[in-house]
């Protein structure tokens, strides 16, 4: 312990006579919380959804309108016919997450 409290008070005494350390060593941590805390956003909107709805009953689609209902997701309104509709909508980049809903859901 005694060697840890030598270290900091050793490394306490080079911050006093080099201020160019000092401030780089408050200023640059600022710096980058200031530009992380505005230049990234981990919020998500307006996500390009494709839905298949297999079942097609009232559940589904109360379902489906909770999903649009978060304002988080944008509908795809490109029609296509298949089973692999939402594959083809995410390979072709118009979807960018698809929600296929079973029979019996």
């Amino acid at each position: 312990m005694q060697r840890i409290f030598s270290q900091c008070t050793k490394e306490l005494s080079q911050f006093r006579r080099d201020r160019l350390t000092l401030s780089l060593a408050f200023i640059l941590p600022l710096m980058t919380l200031i530009v992380f805390g505005f230049a990234i956003r981990l919020e998500v909107k307006d996500i390009p959804l494709t839905i298949q709805d297999l079942d097609a009953t009232p559940l589904s689609r109360a379902y489906i309108e909770r999903l649009f209902a978060t304002n988080k997701f944008v509908a795809v309104n490109e029609q296509v016919q298949g089973y692999k509709a939402p594959e083809l909508l995410i390979d072709r980049g118009i979807a960018k997450a698809a929600i296929i809903i079973p029979p019996r859901f």
